[in-house]
C-alpha cells in the first residue's frame, strides 16, 4: 500500500499511512515561542518556495532535472543560488523589514550562504554510511553544464526532498526523527533487532512507531532564477517531485503549505496545480535579516494542501 507525501509549499499531514512533504515557504518545526529569535545557528529546516510568477508562464523553456551527488561543492552552489535567487530576489520579499536586495553587501550575502550550505550539507550531503532518511536536492539547468560542474550561475531552479516523521501535526527535525526510529529499533530483542537492520523508514514507522507518528517524504526549498522566470521551470520542478514522490518513494498523496497572507500562491496551487486546502495552522517562516547577516523567525500562520498522486 502507498503512502501519503506532503509537498511542500509547506504543510503537515497526520495519517497512519506514510505521507509525503513539500514545502513552498521558510519553517522551522514547532511553533515559535517568541515573534523574533535569531537564527544565526543551524536551521533545524528552511522552506522555500518559488512565488507565483514561474508556474503562471506563458511559455516553457526546456531544462535538463538532474539530482545532486551530495558532494560539498554541488551543495554548496545550491546554497548560493538560494540566497541569491529566493531569499534575496523572492517577488514573495523575504528580507525583514522589507529592505533592498541591491544594497546587501557581500559579507552579509557570504554569511546567509554559510548558514544555508551548513543547513543543506546537514540533510544533503555525503556522509559516512548509507543515511537511514532518504534526502536529495534536485536542480535544474539548460543541460549544456555536466551536473558535477555547475556553478550557482547554472542552476535554473531548484527543489529539495527528504523523509522525515510526523507526529500528528509537528513535522521533526532529521535529528529528532533519526533518534526516534532508532529508538523504536533499539527497544527491540536481539533478534528482531537484526530483522529490522535494513529495513525501510517506512516499515520501521509503520510497524514500531505509535499511529500519530508517521513517516513523510518532505519536498521544500523550491525557488527559480530570476532570469528564468514564467517559463515553467517551477511546475517542472513540482512535477518531478510528485514523480519521485510516486514512483521512487511510494506515496500517493502529496502535502503542501503555504503562508495565508500568500493569496497569489494558494490560488495558483489550487487552481493551476490541483491542491486542496486541508487545514490551517500557526507556526513560524524565516525572514532576512540582512543587518546581522542571518535569519528570523516571524509567526505566520500557514494553509496546509494536499493533492492525490
Amino acid at each position: 500500500m502507498k503512502s501519503s507525501l506532503i509537498l511542500a509549499a509547506s504543510a503537515l499531514c497526520s495519517s497512519y499511512s506514510t505521507t509525503a512533504f513539500v514545502s513552498s515557504f521558510s519553517t522551522i518545526n514547532g511553533v515559535a515561542t517568541h515573534s523574533r529569535k535569531d537564527t544565526n545557528t543551524k536551521l533545524n529546516m528552511f522552506f522555500a518556495s518559488e512565488a507565483t510568477e514561474d508556474i503562471t508562464s506563458k511559455e516553457s523553456m526546456d531544462v535538463k532535472l538532474t539530482p545532486l551527488d551530495g558532494s560539498e561543492t554541488s551543495v554548496i552552489n545550491a546554497a548560493k543560488f538560494m540566497v541569491d535567487a529566493f531569499w534575496l530576489e523572492s517577488p514573495q520579499q523575504l528580507i525583514d523589514g522589507g529592505g533592498d536586495p541591491s544594497t546587501i553587501s557581500d559579507a552579509t550575502k557570504a554569511s546567509l550562504t554559510n548558514i544555508q550550505a551548513d543547513d543543506l550539507l546537514s540533510k544533503y550531503g555525503e556522509r559516512m554510511g548509507k543515511r537511514k532518511l532518504d534526502a536529495l536536492i534536485v536542480v535544474a539547468s539548460d543541460g549544456r553544464s555536466d551536473t558535477k560542474s555547475l556553478s550557482a550561475d547554472d542552476i535554473l531552479g531548484l527543489v529539495t526532498i527528504e523523509v522525515r516523521l510526523l507526529n500528528s501535526n509537528d513535522l521533526l527535525s532529521a535529528d529528532e526523527s533519526e533518534f526516534r526510529l532508532a529508538q523504536a529499533v533499539s527497544s527491540l530483542g536481539p533478534k528482531q533487532r537484526r530483522e529490522y537492520k535494513d529495513a525501510s523508514v517506512l516499515d520501521i514507522a509503520r510497524e514500531l512507531l505509535p499511529p500519530e507518528v508517521t513517516a513523510v517524504c518532505s519536498l521544500s526549498n523550491l525557488c527559480t532564477s530570476p532570469k528564468a522566470r514564467r517559463m515553467g521551470i517551477a511546475a517542472k520542478l513540482c512535477s518531478e517531485a510528485e514523480r519521485l514522490a510516486k514512483d521512487e518513494l511510494n506515496f500517493d498523496e502529496i502535502y503542501l503549505r503555504v503562508e495565508s497572507e500568500n493569496s497569489a500562491a494558494k490560488r495558483l496551487y489550487e487552481d493551476k496545480l490541483g491542491y486542496k486546502c486541508k487545514f490551517e495552522a500557526n507556526s513560524v517562516a524565516l525572514r532576512v535579516d540582512a543587518e546581522r547577516g542571518g535569519f528570523v523567525e516571524i509567526d505566520s500562520d500557514i494553509v496546509v494542501m494536499s493533492k492525490k498522486l
